[in-house]
């Protein structure tokens, strides 16, 4: 895991037409950004295993997360948006104005403040609110952070249902004999702290520096996070618990098994799955550089004009990850339930690994068969490598973006938002 720290790298409302974001669409939505755009980009089947991997180490972590401080700024907008008439079409509009006054808020201070605000491109381009807004990012983190309640922690309710039970508690409340306000008990978002003063009103703007109080709100969610719990054994400390209840700001572009001081809050029964993270990290992006290599030459093979950008990062690859990718025990991973089962994706990958160990050439006729096959029941009609004439449409369609394509990458398990999250916290 590195010994060493590394460096650099209502009664009149209309009905609020939403629902919980499904599994189903933030594996969509991780698939998405970890390619290049261009359709189905989970071609092999790997994300299953990033996902896995990634819930047992920080659950309720999202791809789509930026800062810690929108765990926070969810539920107060939601507050806000349930005193209005219509609380869909007004947390649309919060969203959007807290988009510009993060804008105007961090610009002042400079540097990387301004780094992960959700929509600040299209607010700035089209004056337009941003297709996945933080209410939809954040959903998923608010129930397994235990922050929209203890009481929704087994049974997540959809944001209309929490904003029609917000909403319920605004019209209830009332005034005493002597004036006073008096508000139903709230039961949603137990101890949540209350929003700055002027919030959504200060021309200044905001930023996302968390006061003491809204920080040890969130160490105390964050460390009481439990890994899932293994066919045998009872819930176990999580990784990300472990992190939040340490004051270890993790290393910018540098993996969580490359930074020593990360590596050393790894709770003891994650030590060993840490190192396989690692190695099957690399056996992904290897298995990735493989299948764009393949599509590379196919489409050279039909004439299309192509560069060999991805058979040279193929051989980079090979180069830096090869070893730890051979070392991937992938019965191991099967065991854990690390997202993989004994299927043609198992059988892809071990025999990826035969080839590292056993030919210097791109692969072979046989490999790049099993590519093909399993591309073609992911994609279908879609896939590129199975010779038919769709596959050579979509060649075509591939080829004109091919340079503009993202290479290959290693496996990340979403280590990158979940460090911006853990500097949020211990700066």
């Amino acid at each position: 895991m590195g010994g060493t720290r590394a460096i650099g790298m209502n009664r009149s409302q209309p009905t609020i037409g939403w629902v919980l974001i499904s599994r189903t669409e933030v594996a969509k939505a991780e698939g998405l950004l970890q390619g290049d755009g261009q359709g189905v980009v989970d071609e092999l089947g790997l994300l299953s295993i990033h996902q896995a991997i990634a819930d047992r180490f920080f659950p309720g972590t999202s791809v789509l997360h930026t800062r810690l401080r929108y765990a926070l700024f969810v539920p107060w907008l939601m507050q806000l948006a349930a005193t209005d008439r219509n609380p869909l079409d007004k947390l649309k509009r919060l969203e959007y104005d807290l988009t510009g006054l993060l804008i105007e808020g961090t610009r002042r201070i400079g540097g990387d403040a301004a780094l992960g605000i959700i929509g600040s491109m299209v607010y700035r381009r089209k004056k337009e609110a941003a297709a996945q807004p933080p209410s939809y990012s954040y959903w998923s983190a608010l129930s397994a952070w235990g922050i929209l309640g203890r009481r929704y922690l087994r049974s997540v309710p959809s944001r209309e249902a929490i904003l029609e039970e917000l909403a319920s508690q605004v019209r209830s409340s009332g005034t005493d004999v002597d004036g006073q306000t008096v508000a139903m008990e709230q039961t949603v978002f137990d101890g949540l702290p209350p929003p700055p003063k002027g919030f959504m009103e200060d021309a200044r703007g905001l930023t996302f520096a968390l006061r003491p109080g809204e920080k040890t709100f969130l160490i105390r969610r964050l460390t009481a996070l439990k890994a899932p719990a293994d066919a045998d054994g009872p819930p176990r400390e999580s990784f990300l618990a472990a992190l939040a209840r340490s004051p270890v700001r993790p290393l910018r572009e540098v993996q969580f098994w490359d930074d020593a001081d990360v590596c050393a809050r790894v709770p003891p029964e994650d030590k060993e799955v840490v190192l396989l993270a690692r190695n099957v990290s690399a056996l992904g992006g290897i298995a990735r550089a493989i299948y764009l290599a393949l599509v590379e030459q196919a489409s050279e093979k039909q004439g299309l004009e192509v560069s060999r950008m991805h058979r040279d990062h193929l051989a980079e690859c090979r180069t830096r990850w090869g070893a730890e990718a051979v070392r991937a025990d992938l019965d191991q991973v099967v065991a854990l339930g690390l997202g993989l089962k004994r299927d043609r994706l198992f059988d892809l990958l071990s025999s990826t690994q035969t080839w590292l160990r056993e030919s210097t050439m791109i692969p072979g006729a046989e490999l790049a068969k099993m590519y093909a096959d399993v591309e073609r029941k992911r994609k279908t009609s879609r896939a590129r490598l199975v010779g038919t004439k769709g596959a050579a449409a979509q060649l075509e369609r591939w080829a004109r973006f091919a340079d503009r394509s993202s290479k290959a990458e290693r496996l990340h398990f979403r280590w990158r938002q979940v460090g911006n999250l853990l500097r949020d916290m211990h700066e």
